[in-house]
């Protein structure tokens, strides 16, 4: 029975002990200074960290593993050499998330703001995890090395930012960092397709010591690509793919080095985002205009050169006109290319006017009361080319028949021609427009 109570003895002193431990470790994780958290709040934390991760331990959240977590840090914070090397540094792209898209299309800007996860090994981190009892450790100081992450193709220096980074480690040494980012690159924006048009815009970032880190991108990124974009926010695009890629680490020199001495390639990492425009009045506020006064225009031919013919074209051209300025309003101020829904429907406006306007020279020559008959050649021609139009040459008896003259024939013959002509060139322009 001695053994027994001597057991329990030794049991209730650990569980003392283990007490004793966790209530130092709580205790000492307190803030040294009431400013504490008003300084934590204004990023002193990260801007002065190796004071405040002494003194605000609560409010800098530095507090994880007690005490000997804290003494690790200290450990390594002293034997740390922050030196650089001839050795070029392997970093790895873990993660990207896409949180905003901001596009500026009369400054043909587009800013993309995210997060990153970037990976790296470094022994002189590394510590031994059973003499420690920690596995993970979070890093407060800014001596550790970093990469400095810069955008390339910004248009200014101070337009892109890398900002919010926290750093762990594990015990073998492999580093990790949490970056938030805000790229912003110019883009020509391409309207071919407007309001259905597709953007890619890519961003190139880079270590700011050129050639001192090579960057690759973990298979992780692309089989994740969904969630990196599923929580993004764009107002009136829609994010349809992002893409992560690294260059081949190749100096390039282009051309005679020679005469260009400093037209060299740097690696970096290429962050590419594919937009869509979300277009959902497309099809009700600018496709179904120019489809139905297509179809008017078309369809004026039944009336036969009477007064209701140029009415309907007249009709057409003004509802056609409405539906230019409504395409004018959706449009983008500034354009390199044309959209095919303007080419569209400026070829129907075009089209249309020269319509009515031959309605019209038709319309008064088979009126005209000429003495003079038509050739018997012209009027055998038009005999044979009615047996191929859709329409009869022969319009059945109105108040204006009276009127017609002796050219009736040859004017109606050559307008039923002309419009089944345009009803093959619009349906070659629409197929070509909409379809392909």
């Amino acid at each position: 029975m001695a053994w027994r109570s001597s057991a329990t003895a030794i049991v209730i002193l650990l569980k003392f002990i283990g007490i004793f431990v966790s209530c130092d470790d709580s205790s000492s994780c307190v803030d040294s200074d009431p400013k504490c958290s008003l300084w934590a709040s204004q990023g002193e934390c990260q801007s002065n960290a190796v004071w405040m991760m002494a003194n605000c331990r609560r409010s800098c959240q530095s507090c994880q593993g007690g005490d000997r977590a804290w003494k690790l840090r200290t450990q390594i914070a002293s034997t740390y050499e922050n030196s650089t090397s001839n050795a070029t540094k392997m970093v790895n792209i873990e993660s990207v998330r896409i949180n905003h898209v901001d596009i500026d299309e009369t400054k043909q800007l587009v800013r993309v703001f995210g997060r990153m996860v970037m990976s790296w090994m470094d022994t002189k981190v590394a510590w031994d995890k059973d003499q420690w009892g920690i596995s993970w450790l979070n890093f407060y100081w800014i001596q550790v090395w970093t990469p400095q992450i810069v955008q390339m193709n910004a248009p200014n220096p101070l337009a892109s930012s890398v900002s919010g980074k926290v750093l762990a480690a594990n015990f073998t040494g492999q580093v990790y960092m949490w970056t938030d980012f805000s790229f912003v690159a110019p883009y020509n924006f391409a309207y071919e397709d407007y309001p259905n048009d597709y953007q890619r815009i890519c961003y190139k970032f880079n270590d700011k010591r050129y050639f001192s880190v090579r960057f690759k991108v973990s298979p992780e990124v692309k089989t994740k690509q969904h969630d990196a974009i599923s929580e993004a926010h764009v107002s009136g695009w829609n994010i349809e793919d992002l893409d992560v890629t690294d260059s081949k680490y190749v100096v390039q020199v282009l051309g005679n080095w020679k005469q260009n001495p400093f037209d060299v390639q740097p690696n970096n990492c290429e962050l590419c985002v594919g937009l869509r425009r979300n277009a959902a009045y497309y099809v009700t506020e600018m496709l179904l205009p120019a489809l139905v006064t297509s179809a008017l225009t078309l369809s004026s031919v039944v009336f036969q050169l009477t007064k209701t013919q140029p009415i309907i074209l007249a009709f057409s051209i003004v509802a056609q006109l409405l539906g230019l300025l409504l395409i004018s309003s959706r449009l983008p101020t500034y354009t390199a290319e044309t959209p095919t829904i303007l080419k569209f429907a400026g070829f129907n406006l075009f089209t249309t006017s020269m319509l009515f306007i031959v309605v019209l020279v038709l319309r008064k020559i088979a009126l005209s009361k000429s003495t003079l008959p038509p050739p018997h050649f012209i009027t055998s021609l038009m005999n044979f080319t009615d047996k191929f139009l859709p329409f009869s040459s022969t319009p059945e008896k109105e108040e204006e028949e009276s009127e017609r003259g002796p050219y009736a024939h040859v004017a109606y013959t050559l307008n039923n021609l002309l419009f089944t002509l345009f009803l093959f060139i619009y349906i070659v322009a629409i197929v070509c427009s909409f379809l392909f």
